[in-house]
């Protein structure tokens, strides 16, 4: 079909006011202010503003002083923009997430420390996409029902530590993440104590915790401070970049070096990594990439699967001790569900929605990851009248959504009952899921698992165990502090606690089922 002048001529005119219009709609974007902040000094801007200690409750503050919950700062002339609340966050960073789903260049972390590879910090572009559909091949809600008996054998045998060494309870737990996930993902058995695949888990994680915050390193705001020689004054960060180098790459290479070995000889039992290399890798025109993007994936769960649990625990451990009437109150419905002859399994969740509701306090209380893993825009963007920019970091606030009072009252109560209506979890009051694991694309892809996991290990403990103060010299319980050591991730910091048995039936219980 020919095209006549007067089509031509429309088509044309059209593109034109097309284009004037975008001009014209970016100078009005331009023109509109960023969300409100602090002011700033000028060229260096917000730079002493960042906040190096309980960043999101500082940001909390600005929402409340500029009556805003979308706050900004000016650093050197890159825009960063905190998100305080659940309904802004979902309409950018869900429904605008093809937007907001990239990530900043985060020099320090990824380039310098080497974690360029992890799918929770690394750009997003294909190599993302191909190792986050790896990830949901193995962790969609329906996949990880085959992990329950791993989960199962492991948190038994975390029941049988506590058992016998009750006061290393934190020691147990961080033991109790570890090895579940490299069981899961490399089928690897970590040993009883001290294991090296452990131990490279923690010191890789410490460099996540130090490094992610938005601002938390000059160099991720001026990036060519990387090329300072380490012993020139202010370049310390590159001596602790170099050593937590050694233990991300050993992250990265050795748990999958020891499947590789292991299909070579024998064999590798069954585990998300033989899954991985039979479904991807035998049938991939680039072994190379493909490879590389399975032990980029497994690295990123094994990674992953530690944090979160061992926070969780943590702060369930410190709740129990610190409000007894809850465990009570727990463990009648564990006694009238499970009874004094067997241990709770995953069939019991739909009957234990107290547990359930612990669980998703203790997601709540003090939240993991208080502040998300800053997005990077790749557009300019206008929302209620505030213009982002492109190239913005926007910073979803998850702890203050996760302590806000009108859905959450008196949130810096441990309470598990605001969960709960007529017995029943109340499914009006939002799951503090929806913002514990990340925001739209980014969100933790392995948070299924981690819930199923919090769950069975609650109840588990629950049922057999009660949890007090301690007794100091004197006599008098011990009540520890609500402590916390905190970065990008946040874990209570040690404290006293007597965990007993609740009976020698369940003694028995614990020691036959971790045999």
């Amino acid at each position: 079909m020919s095209i006549s002048t007067a089509d031509l001529l429309a088509s044309v005119a059209a593109l034109a006011l097309t284009m004037l219009l975008l001009r014209r709609w970016r100078g009005v974007s331009i023109k509109l202010p960023l969300p409100p902040g602090p002011p700033g000094l000028p060229l260096i801007g917000n730079l002493f503003d960042v906040p190096k200690d309980y960043a999101w409750i500082t940001y909390e503050g600005w929402s409340r002083e500029h009556g805003s919950d979308m706050v900004s700062m000016s650093v050197l002339g890159n825009t960063i923009i905190v998100v305080n609340s659940m309904d802004i966050a979902m309409e950018l960073l869900e429904k605008r997430s093809s937007t907001y789903s990239d990530r900043p260049r985060m020099v320090m972390l990824n380039e310098l420390v080497g974690f360029g590879w992890g799918l929770a910090f690394r750009r997003y572009d294909g190599a993302w996409r191909d190792s986050r559909k790896m990830f949901h091949q193995e962790f969609h809600p329906a996949a990880v029902k085959r992990f329950r008996p791993t989960e199962l054998n492991a948190v038994r045998h975390f029941l049988q530590d506590l058992l016998s060494t009750p006061d290393e309870f934190l020691e147990h737990v961080r033991h109790l993440a570890g090895g579940m996930i490299m069981m899961i993902a490399y089928g690897i058995e970590v040993t009883p104590s001290n294991d090296p695949f452990v131990k490279i888990a923690e010191e890789a994680v410490q460099s996540i915790a130090a490094t992610t915050n938005a601002g938390s390193y000059l160099v991720d705001i001026v990036p060519v401070l990387r090329y300072l020689p380490s012993w020139f004054p202010g370049a310390g960060f590159k001596k602790e970049a170099a050593q937590w180098r050694v233990w991300v790459e050993a992250l990265l290479n050795q748990p999958f070096q020891v499947v590789k070995d292991r299909i070579l000889r024998e064999g590798s039992p069954e585990c998300v990594a033989t899954s991985l290399i039979d479904t991807f890798q035998k049938s991939a025109e680039d072994q190379v990439y493909t490879e590389t993007i399975i032990k980029e994936t497994l690295g990123s769960m094994y990674i992953g699967g530690a944090d979160t649990t061992v926070s969780a625990l943590g702060s369930f451990f410190l709740a129990m001790v610190l409000d007894p009437e809850i465990q009570v109150k727990a463990q009648k419905e564990l006694d009238r569900v499970v009874g004094m002859d067997r241990l709770p399994d995953f069939s019991d969740y739909d009957s234990l929605p107290y547990i359930a509701a612990i669980a998703k306090e203790s997601l709540r209380w003090n939240p993991v990851v208080p502040l998300d893993v800053p997005h990077r825009a790749t557009a300019d963007d206008v929302y209620e009248g505030y213009f982002i920019p492109e190239g913005s970091l926007v910073v979803g606030n998850s702890w203050a959504i996760l302590h806000d009072k009108k859905m959450y009252p008196d949130p810096l109560t441990y309470n598990p009952d605001r969960f709960m209506k007529d017995g029943k979890l109340n499914p009006d009051i939002r799951d503090p899921a929806t913002a514990a694991f990340g925001f739209g694309r980014r969100i933790c892809p392995g948070r299924f698992m981690a819930q199923e996991s919090m769950w069975i290990t609650i109840a588990s403990v629950l049922s057999t165990f009660t949890i007090k103060k301690a007794v100091g010299p004197p006599g008098e319980p011990i009540t520890p502090p609500i402590e916390y050591d905190r970065g990008f991730l946040c874990y209570p910091k040690p404290f006293p606690c007597d965990i007993v048995v609740r009976s020698k039936d369940h003694g028995s219980l614990i020691r036959e089922a971790a045999l």
